[in-house]
């Protein structure tokens, strides 16, 4: 009998229970499952696992913690192995990692891997090991020690992936490399059919910003500080933000400060994205920093425009008076420049909308996850 693929997925996330950059990980293991791949997932313990963990789990994968107590690990090695030690990297050991296939791991800030030492330990077990990065900020130069770690990583691994062109430029330019193992792909999209949802009426133009509410990388506040000049208080608009983050409540008391409360409205999780583009007609995302995120390709896909800062992957997906309109830079100044030049042409955003779900249907039109499976096994 043929033995079956095997594959190790670890996520390095450690901030929240679930983000955007957990999707190309969990599609790739829910297509790998599909195709009857062994999958073992390594993810840090929250109180309570996300409803996309215990799916991976009705379809057969192994979900294992990464834990931070010592206590915890060591009860966990010993029901598991029978041994005490207290590594994680002794407990993928222990499980059977030398006999797996591959190695998939997640991060978020292209950096944040390689001072793993978990990282520096797969690496030795002659395993091909794919690192995925979803985000790297657009200025600041990674310290002289850690490009280095990265360098001998980097040069150990199979494939370092990248969902935006510039993080995967940057890079190579951190690192002085001809990025001869780089690769760019792409992340999921949570939508169940990818068609243009039927535009709503423009009597009222409403905005939605799509992300966690955490402005040192989303920027919300930004965005409403524009919205409480006087020219925009009186002219007609509704402005909704849907997630959920640490700055709720510094975005509630600034909505209130403004005097916004009629016009600008915090909405929370909603898990489906038809609903937000029935509702809403234009994406604003007035990021300070972004891989290429998931809530912009979907909103063009569903037919809808977007305002957008210059970070990260968003140019590559947004061509000014054709799907949006680009702010320069991450400031007040110039989001206000686009927001103004969005609202001067806002009888076309439907007709725009048409244009972005025809661009991103060129790109987003196979399986990411299948996409990503595809390269580490064949590459």
């Amino acid at each position: 009998m043929k033995r079956k693929d095997k594959l190790v997925i670890v996520s390095l996330m450690e901030g929240f229970p679930w983000g955007g950059s957990e999707e190309l990980w969990y599609n790739t293991a829910v297509y790998a499952l599909k195709e009857g791949v062994v999958v073992n997932v390594f993810i840090k313990k929250w109180d309570e696992d996300y409803d996309k963990i215990h799916n991976l789990r009705s379809l057969g994968a192994k979900i294992n913690y990464l834990d931070t107590d010592p206590k915890q690990s060591k009860k966990k090695i010993l029901k598991l192995i029978s041994r005490t030690s207290l590594t994680v990297f002794e407990t993928i050991k222990a499980i059977g990692l030398k006999k797996t296939d591959r190695i998939l791991m997640s991060q978020g800030d292209t950096f944040s891997a390689f001072g793993s030492t978990l990282l520096a330990n797969l690496i030795t077990l002659n395993v091909p090991v794919s690192l995925v990065s979803q985000h790297l900020h657009d200025v600041g130069i990674p310290n002289e020690d850690l490009r280095k770690k990265a360098r001998l990583t980097v040069s150990k691994i199979k494939h370092f992936c990248f969902v935006s062109q510039r993080s995967l430029n940057l890079t190579k330019r951190y690192l002085n490399s001809d990025g001869y193992n780089f690769h760019l792909v792409n992340n999921p999209v949570n939508l169940d059919r990818k068609v243009v949802i039927e535009y709503p009426d423009l009597s009222i133009p409403s905005f939605a910003v799509v992300g966690r509410l955490d402005c040192r990388f989303k920027g919300q506040d930004i965005l409403i500080e524009v919205l409480s000049q006087d020219k925009w208080k009186v002219r007609h608009w509704t402005c909704n933000l849907y997630g959920k983050g640490n700055d709720e409540n510094y975005l509630k008391d600034l909505i209130d400060h403004y005097g916004l409360k009629e016009k600008v409205f915090l909405k929370g999780h909603v898990d489906s994205v038809e609903d937000i583009w029935r509702a809403n007609h234009l994406l604003v995302l007035p990021s300070i920093s972004e891989g290429t995120p998931l809530s912009l390709v979907e909103a063009n896909i569903c037919g809808r425009p977007a305002v957008v800062t210059d970070v990260g992957g968003n140019t590559e997906v947004i061509v000014e008076n054709e799907n949006g309109w680009i702010a320069e830079a991450p400031l007040k100044t110039y989001l206000e420049k686009a927001m103004e030049n969005a609202w001067k042409n806002k009888e076309k955003w439907k007709e725009m909308g048409v244009v972005a779900h025809k661009r991103a249907m060129k790109r987003y039109k196979v399986n990411a996850g299948k996409e990503l499976f595809d390269l580490i096994r064949n590459d």
